[in-house]
Order: C-alpha cells, then structure tokens, then sequence
C-alpha cells in the first residue's frame, strides 16, 4: 500500500505541476490572416476616334477645321450663357424626325464644349432604340447604357474616353425597343441626378430620339434642365416644328438649330 500511496502521491503533484505550468504559460495571439488586397478602381475605357467616320458623319470639332469650328464655337458661347445664366447643367438635344441631324449637332456641341478648358462634358446617347454616337465617332463599345439599366453593369465600365481632353461617351452597346419604359425608371432617375451632380465642373449632353416618333423624350425631360429642336432647312415640315413646339410648351426650351442652312450668317 505504502508503494501505491506514494505512485498516487508523485501522478497527484506531476498533474498539479502540469496544470500550474498550464496556467502561467503565455498565451500567443493567433496570426492574423492577411488583409485582402483594395479593390481594383474602375476605370473609363480608352478608345480612339475614327477619323474617317467623323468625316462621314460630318463631325467637323476637329483641329484645323477653320470655319466650320468657328461655327460651333458660336453655337457653344450661345448655348452656355444661356445655361449658365439659369444655373443650367443638363441639357436633351432632340428633333422632329430621324435624318434632322440632332446626333451630328449633338456630338459637334459637345467636343466644341470640351475644347473649353473651364468645363468637363458627359455626352450620353440616350436614343435607345437608334443609338448612333458609337458609329458616329467610330466606337465599338462593350458595354452602354443598356447594360447598366439592364444588367446592373457598374456606370464606370459602360463610359468610353475618346482621344480629346475632358470628353467622355455614355453610349448605347445595344438597340432596345421598349426603351421608354427605361428612361422613365427611378433607376435613370437616379443616374441622371448623379451625372449631373457628380463633378461641379460637367456640362452634360442627351441625344434624345426624335420627338414625333416616340415618346421617349417627353418621358425624359423632366430629367434634364434645357432642350435644343435641331430642325433641317428644306427638310423639316412646318406642321413638324410646330407639332414639336406645342410638346415642348413649359419645358426649359432654349432655342432651335437650323441645321444644313442654305443662308450664310
């Protein structure tokens, strides 16, 4: 018994001794896992003009261009007192029909405004079931508007840098037909107050569908702060312009465009 005694006694005093060392021991944190790398910044895709096409599509803001530039510096310095005397930061750029030049006029204001260097400019192709400006610059985007409002493709990812300073392109990758159903969604609500929003120093630029086609752009303006009617000389019915001016009645209307005038200024 003396023997089993003193083999409990020793096996008692060794566990305590475990335990006590148990106790006192340092406790080592665990090693934190490694921070997960910051997400990669969206960034605008970069895409070249089409000379070519520009000169197809009559897209004449171009560096030694002369007269015709000077023309649209006129138009610009216009239409900019107008906006800046009312505080204005959007503006829908639309026509009667289709072949009135509304796209043309829209994309020749919109580089002769960024040739500005006290403003950025957003020029947006909001005429979703003819979407033109990507041809008419010579773009092949991946992705549009159509993409975010549809497929929920981040805005950063659906905008297009050309190759001229403080433009950028919104275009449409993709005709759509129920378009109006689209721009009159909370979810372009939401995106056209932050364009327009975003940086203090943007102008930006719709190139709406024509008016008497489809009502897309009446469903529209109420998001935009002024309209131009692009109208072509010997082309455009009266009864059209008309028709046009009754639609825009209480709207922020700022003026009409004749465009391919046979009367020199």
């Amino acid at each position: 018994m003396d023997k089993l005694e003193k083999a409990l006694q020793k096996a008692r005093i060794d566990r305590e001794r475990a335990l006590a060392e148990v106790a006192t021991a340092t406790v080592l944190p665990l090693e934190a896992p490694p921070a997960a790398p910051p997400p990669e910044p969206e960034r605008t895709a970069t895409q070249p003009l089409s000379p070519a096409e520009l000169e197809r599509h009559r897209v004449v803001v171009r560096p030694g261009r002369g007269e015709t530039v000077d023309l649209f510096r006129m138009l610009r310095t216009k239409v900019m007192q107008q906006m800046q005397g009312a505080g204005l930061r959007t503006l829908a750029i639309t026509s009667p029909q289709y072949g009135d030049g509304k796209t043309t006029i829209a994309i020749n204001l919109a580089m002769s405004l960024a040739l500005d260097v006290k403003q950025t400019v957003l020029l947006v192709d909001t005429d979703m079931r003819k979407p033109s400006v990507h041809e008419f610059l010579g773009m092949k985007p991946e992705c549009g508007l159509d993409d975010y409002l549809l497929r929920d493709v981040p805005i950063a990812k659906c905008l297009v840098k050309p190759n001229i300073e403080r433009l950028v392109v919104l275009p449409v990758a993709h005709s759509l037909q129920d378009s109006s159903e689209l721009l009159g969604t909370p979810k372009m609500a939401k995106l056209a107050a932050e364009l327009k929003t975003r940086y203090p120093d943007r102008i930006v630029i719709y190139d709406m569908p024509p008016l008497l086609t489809q009502d897309d752009t009446l469903a529209f303006l109420p998001l935009v702060d002024g309209v131009l009617l692009v109208v072509r000389d010997g082309v455009s019915p009266i009864a059209d312009v008309r028709a046009c001016a009754e639609s825009l009645a209480g709207r922020n209307f700022l003026g009409t465009i004749l465009n391919d005038s046979r009367f020199s200024a």
